[in-house]
């Protein structure tokens, strides 16, 4: 007897009559069999809705709410289902879930109260559930990509076989019976359906894309639950198609209450006839399933998204045709219809599966089958509540007619994913085979990547940044990231570290896919990025950074300490300032913190932006040095830079990005030979030339020697001394700024060089001293009154308003000036304040053409890059018309390009708005080109004026601010063709002043 089973099943194992392009069909026999069962009960109970409203005594809605509890609580648990699915044995999954649907269906048959049957149909959902998601997810891994969708067709009628069975044999053999003997009878064949599913095997996941591939995929771990979901939400077709759940949801399951009711309380059919009538409904839905299946095939042909604009028009129609069904005036246009009606929807599941499968990431699929039961389930929880009570309150046509706008508008936005389809494809696969070569290469011995981007996209607020951009890190190296404000540098190194979700493409780290995880699990793995300047806490002292740092590794202690101790001997100046708040730190200093933070918290790949940053030359070698140490002890680096001789001088490979898009990734060397790229970065290029001269030098702007003793002194300060505690941090400091004159401003971090300049604007009082501006005593004037008198100043953090616009930000600079300032003349629109805003709209105009900030206009500061704040920041010091005009580090943040213009740029405005400029600046070559009269401040205290070239070459300046690296100097010099910097003339030996 077992070897004649045996025989039978192996023969039906490899029956091939079903064209499945030479797989067996034996899967697809036994999951349509399981499927076709599934539904007969479902079929039987919608057919015996009037039967059993009436033997539990219900109302409409009361048996309204039976379905929905149902519907609802089944499509919350298909989501965990579809999320084990790809982790757990799906053959398991098959038959639990048709055991325990055969279980239920018999209960159906013997309850007697309410609360049983809810239980008992809720029961019945679960088993069925994995229907869906864990059929359609082994299917997809059963058979190859060009016959899935006759394989779905054929699978889906399967269901449909069941609707148009199940009616008939429900209606007759209630009419005979009884509807409860309906529901006992189907445990028997839905076991032997399950008894046959023992005989299947699980496919491997993707194994049908690329086998190889899914071989590899198959070791890693699986996707965690929020990280797939971040996953599916990131493809543009699985998201249009999930927003379209919910309208589908909304007329799903309103539709499966009342179309029973409708057939019986509005043309008072029986058992048999409404069994019929659902039969023949089944029976054209089939027909829709099939035909489009075949047609698919054909569709994908003309594009892999082509599919779903049929499947739109076929969920449009169906719609239209619900609304006629409720309209008609007498049952054979209400038949004919609904047939019509039936067989659209069918007609719109293989498309709508194909292009599904397609699109979904090959490790996340079962789950992307699932996930959308969580947009079902806000469509159906939406109409219960607000249209439950329709049919009890206006009839069952309105209610019937209610869920076609629902249709409708699901169709449509179904349609519109269409034009995503082929990239999201394409993204799938590339990260199928992006995951199997990081495996590849962490299980072989030689060299490896430890960070790959493939293809990957960002967007902010629907606006996207990155496109596309393949970027990769090998372990142990130092890649330079360059490019220009706004080219997405910062944006990228957010998307490998969590603070921002791409939208495509996957981030892959030592082998495993990140590119969904938090910053939290990011910094565990050891992914640790400095944001450029904004890297502290403001509002805690150094020592408490500190030890925020070692959050992670707050049970290694011995690390924290020993990592501590290392960083306050590369910074001995953060032992010093250990009491201090963080905010009350120089720029420099506070990059100095952030990187100590950084080493701190044990990175495996440190993302350093805007090293930098607010840093005097001296300690930018300083830095320089201290990363190659924190590279040597085994710590991969990027570096995103501003001034490429100072990355240049770390990095062993360059990666040029510029608009979202990665340019150019090579040797160092290689990108000095790069005219078209260098010419982005660099005013005059820094390349060979093609005649093989060497470049020219970066132009600065020539400021002849000028004497200002006879112009009128328009900001003095005289023996300006502050305090902090015990901390001089202005000392006796005394300087005169005359009309015209550009007064550089230098030192080390720490100097006091900012503190002066909260002196000066009225931020921070004097402990003694006198400061004049324009002829009066300002020493204890408000810092607005200083500012409306008509001193100007920009901060080295940008201070700017974030949740408005640039051009918005630029017409706050201009307040001043504004001759109406009535609230109440402005909300009445009076002319006067028409022509004010005229005069402004123009004003800003023309400030953001003069800066190049075109492309920027529209977009929200907080967007903004740190280069392109900077810009908007002084555009808004210009927009104030100073007569004296504070520049703290105007070049910080800058890209080279850019800082090499500013000097030029300074001097324009100077001439243009008739301004005096004080400017503190790092960046040698440009502070030395536009002053007129430079003074280096050490430890708050004047240690040297005079000249440019005298200041520079004052030994104590070279002692204490310079320094002896020529690239960190001259930061914005043009490059020599081998990569280092041009030598700037040799200055004098130190010697004691």
């Amino acid at each position: 007897m077992s070897t004649e089973r045996k025989g039978f099943l192996d023969k039906l194992k490899d029956w091939s009559g079903y064209d499945t392009g030479g797989e067996a069909a034996f899967p697809l026999l036994v999951l349509t069999l399981i499927f076709f069962f599934d539904e007969f009960d479902t079929a039987a109970f919608n057919t015996l809705a009037p039967n059993i409203k009436h033997a539990f005594d219900l109302t409409t809605r009361g048996f309204g709410n039976i379905v929905l509890i149902n519907f609802l609580i089944v499509v919350l648990l298909a989501i965990p289902v579809g999320y084990y699915g790809d982790r757990l044995s799906r053959r398991a999954l098959v038959i639990g879930g048709a055991v325990l649907a055969g279980l239920f269906s018999f209960g159906t048959g013997v309850v007697t109260t309410v609360g049983l049957l809810t239980l008992m149909r809720v029961g019945n959902g679960i088993g069925r559930l994995v229907n869906d998601p864990i059929h359609t997810s082994l299917l997809s891994d059963y058979y190859q990509p060009n016959t899935r969708p006759k394989t779905f067709a054929f699978h889906r009628n399967g269901e449909r076989y069941g609707a148009i069975l199940g009616p008939i044999f429900a209606g007759v053999l209630s009419s005979l019976v009884g509807f409860r003997a309906v529901f006992m009878i189907l445990i028997v064949p839905i076991f032997v359906a399950a008894f046959l599913a023992l005989r299947l095997k699980d496919p491997r996941r993707g194994g049908t894309d690329d086998a190889s591939a899914a071989a590899e995929v198959e070791k890693e771990a699986p996707v965690p639950f929020r990280q797939a979901s971040r996953m599916l939400l990131t493809v543009k077709t699985l998201k249009r198609q999930y927003v379209s759940f919910v309208f589908f949801g909304a007329g799903l399951v309103p539709l499966a209450i009342y179309l029973p009711l409708y057939l019986d309380e509005v043309y008072h059919l029986n058992d048999f006839q409404r069994g019929v009538v659902n039969a023949t409904n089944a029976a054209f839905t089939a027909a829709g399933i099939l035909i489009a299946g075949r047609l698919t095939q054909r569709w994908l042909g003309r594009g892999l998204g082509f599919p779903l604009q049929p499947a739109g028009l076929a969920i449009i129609a169906g719609g239209l045709g619900l609304l006629l069904v409720a309209a008609s005036p007498f049952l054979a246009l209400a038949l004919a219809v609904g047939f019509a009606t039936s067989f659209a929807f069918g007609f719109y599941l293989p498309p709508f599966l194909t292009v599904q499968a397609l699109v979904s990431p090959a490790r996340v699929r079962s789950f992307s089958f699932s996930y959308g039961a969580l947009f079902l389930f806000a469509g159906a929880f939406g109409f219960q509540v607000f249209l439950g009570g329709l049919a009890d309150s206006q009839g069952i046509r309105w209610a019937v007619g209610a869920t076609a706008p629902f249709f409708v508008l699901g169709g449509l936005i179904l349609q519109s994913a269409k034009r995503y389809v082929t990239a999201d494809t394409e993204k799938a696969f590339k990260v199928l085979a992006a995951t199997v070569e990081m495996r590849h290469e962490r299980l072989s011995s030689g060299e490896r990547s430890l960070l790959r981007c493939a293809s990957v996209d960002v967007a902010y607020s629907g606006v996207q940044v990155l496109f596309g951009v393949d970027f990769e890190v090998k372990d142990g190296e130092i890649v330079a990231l360059l490019g220009t404000n706004g080219a997405g540098k910062s944006t990228l190194l957010k998307a490998i570290s969590g603070l921002v979700d791409p939208v495509g493409g996957a981030v892959f780290f030592d082998g495993q896919d990140v590119t969904h995880l938090d910053a939290r699990g990011s910094t565990q793995l050891g992914i640790v990025q400095m944001p450029g300047g904004r890297s502290v806490f403001p509002t805690m002292t150094v020592n408490e950074c500190l030890r925020l740092a070692g959050w992670l590794y707050k049970r290694d202690k011995e690390h924290v300490a020993r990592a501590t101790e290392q960083v306050l001997e590369y910074f001995p100046i953060l032992r010093a300032r250990g009491d201090q708040i963080a905010g009350n730190l120089s720029g420099g200093e506070q990059q100095m913190l952030g990187l100590a933070m950084a080493f701190i918290s044990k990175p495996r790949l440190l993302m350093i932006d805007e090293l930098s940053l607010g840093l005097a030359p001296t300690i930018v070698g300083q830095l320089c040095d201290i990363v190659r140490q924190i590279h040597a002890q085994g710590t991969t680096i990027i570096l995103v830079e501003q001034s490429v001789n100072v990355a240049l001088t770390l990095a062993q490979r360059a990666v040029f990005m510029e608009k979202g898009e990665v340019r150019f990734s090579g040797p160092t060397a290689d990108l000095l030979h790069r005219d078209d790229i260098l010419r982005s970065v660099f005013l005059e290029g820094a390349a060979v030339s093609t005649n093989g001269a060497a470049p020219k030098k970066a132009k600065a702007a020539a400021v002849p020697a000028k004497s200002f003793e006879d112009a009128r002194v328009l900001l003095e300060l005289s023996n300006v001394t502050r305090r902090f505690g015990g901390i001089t941090a202005v000392d006796d400091v005394s300087l005169s700024l005359h009309e015209g004159e550009v007064l550089g401003l230098i030192g080390p971090n720490g100097a006091g060089k900012t503190t002066l300049f909260d002196i000066v604007s009225g931020f921070v009082s004097t402990d003694s001293g006198k400061i004049v501006f324009e002829g009066a005593d300002v020493t204890s004037t408000a810092a607005d009154r200083r500012a409306m008198a008509g001193l100007g100043r920009s901060f080295q953090d940008a201070r700017i308003f974030p949740s408005l616009t640039v051009a918005e930000n630029i017409a706050m600079g201009l307040e001043r000036h504004l001759e109406v300032r009535d609230p109440i003349a402005a909300a009445l629109a009076l002319p006067a304040v028409a022509e004010v805003e005229e005069e402004v709209a123009w004003s800003v105009h023309e400030l953001i053409e003069l800066l190049g900030l075109d492309a920027f206009r529209n977009k929200f500061v907080g967007e903004l890059s740190t280069g392109s704040r900077r810009i908007v920041d002084l555009a808004m010091a210009i927009a104030h018309r100073p007569s004296v005009l504070l520049l703290d580090e105007p070049s910080s943040g800058i890209a080279q390009r850019e800082t090499e213009a500013l000097g030029p740029l300074l001097m324009r405005i100077k001439d243009e708005v008739g301004c005096s400029l004080l400017v503190i600046e790092h960046d040698m070559p440009l502070i030395t080109a536009v002053s007129d009269t430079m003074i280096a401040l050490e430890l708050g205290a004047v240690i040297a004026t005079g000249s440019p070239q005298e200041v520079v070459n004052h030994p104590r300046v070279v002692a204490s601010y310079l320094g002896t690296d020529d690239k960190a100097i001259n930061r914005s010099g043009a490059l020599s063709p081998n990569g280092s910097a041009r030598r700037p003339r040799r200055r004098p030996p130190v010697t004691t002043p």
